[in-house]
């Protein structure tokens, strides 16, 4: 009898990294690997990015279309709360022995609650990390605690897991999954993606930009912004805008965005750019900028420098290649002006990072079926 794993994708981000070891669990004998979409890629807001799952070639097996809502404080429990509810009827109806998830979105409060009642273990990718700036640091802690198994990204968080928890148990460095799908998923090229987008960019002469809210700090979003539209404002270069997640503060994020996007023609903002899409657009660019966790894993991985901003990253090691700053106009506009005045050289970059490359998926897979089947 195989063994029945539930893979929950929440958001935009996480399929990507969860794409090719769903991939690989489908493939397997011992394991009967159920992927259930729900979350934000049914948040038509922030581009739903639904379709793009069936474009990978992947069909959801189920999917929970419940969207946090953020608006107010008994929206987001409501919204919580019906998710969890539609999730344990999932659960019970497949007969899932396991529950996937990866990293630390809020949504994952509910497995936690539902691992504790109906007494269903979790295996956890991406545990060991910090992020101090946001509460999606408690989320990731709490899962550490209950989760059976955990697949970290690299020997680093190997050992700060190892030191939370208090045991190695059931610790394996599978490396970082996005480092994977990097490699091994087909990029576009800056022609396909002017196409594609309707612009006109040029290789190195544009900034990737995506700011999330800091759902952990003392400082409200519009003072975390002023800064950064300051910068966005004056700027001559081109510069592309992801819309941020739906956090708490990030409608505001949004409104001002679209703002400085109307008023200035070279600021562009789109909703939702996609896996593919926002990969390609990081490797041609002159630098990312903003608070993506994408601008401390996989800007170092491409040779890309990046400027992260504030605190919602706070507590991640950095590549050299990444400079913290914070959101004062000055500070900003000095750390782009001295963007690649330490830059590392080229050959050298891989070698300073923490999120190490391997072949994540195949180590998933063979250690579920040796430790699980």
């Amino acid at each position: 009898m195989k063994t029945n794993i539930l893979i929950l994708s929440t958001n935009r981000s996480d399929y990507s990294h969860l794409y090719l070891t769903i991939k690989a669990l489908k493939q397997s004998k011992l394991i009967n690997a159920i992927f259930v979409a729900t979350g934000g890629h049914f948040d038509r807001e922030r581009g739903s990015s639904l379709n793009e799952i069936y474009d990978t070639g992947i069909k959801p097996d189920y999917k929970i279309s419940t969207v946090i809502d953020w608006e107010s404080e008994a929206k987001i429990f409501a919204s919580i709360i019906s998710f969890e509810k539609k999730l344990r009827t999932l659960i019970k109806m497949v007969k899932a022995d396991y529950i996937m998830v990866l990293g630390d979105r809020i949504e994952l409060l509910a497995v936690i609650n539902l691992s504790l009642i109906m007494k269903k273990k979790i295996i956890h990718i991406s545990g060991g990390e910090t992020t101090l700036g946001a509460v999606d640091d408690y989320v990731r802690k709490m899962l550490s605690l209950i989760s059976y198994i955990h697949f970290v990204s690299g020997d680093y968080f190997k050992e700060n897991l190892k030191n939370f928890l208090k045991t190695s148990k059931d610790i394996i460095n599978a490396g970082d999954p996005i480092l994977e799908y990097i490699d091994k998923t087909e990029h576009l090229t800056l022609n396909e993606l002017n196409k594609d987008l309707g612009l006109n960019l040029l290789e190195k002469k544009y900034i990737l930009f995506t700011y999330h809210p800091e759902t952990n700090s003392s400082l409200d979003v519009k003072v975390q912004f002023q800064g950064l539209e300051k910068f966005l404002s004056e700027i001559k270069i081109n510069v592309i805008c992801t819309s941020p997640n739906s956090d708490l503060g990030g409608d505001y994020i949004i409104k001002r965005l679209k703002h400085i996007s109307n008023v200035n023609k070279n600021v562009f903002l789109t909703m939702h750019l996609g896996f593919k899409r926002y990969n390609a657009l990081m490797k041609n660019s002159l630098c990312g900028m903003g608070n993506s966790s994408s601008l401390v894993i996989e800007c170092p991985y491409l040779n890309v420098p990046s400027i992260v901003i504030g605190s919602r990253q706070k507590g991640r090691p950095l590549s050299e290649s990444v400079i913290n700053t914070s959101h004062e106009y000055k500070e900003i506009l000095s750390a782009f002006n001295n963007l690649y005045s330490n830059f590392p050289k080229k050959d050298n970059m891989k070698n300073q990072m923490y999120y190490e490359r391997a072949e994540t998926s195949l180590i998933i897979k063979e250690t579920i079926e040796k430790l699980l089947c």
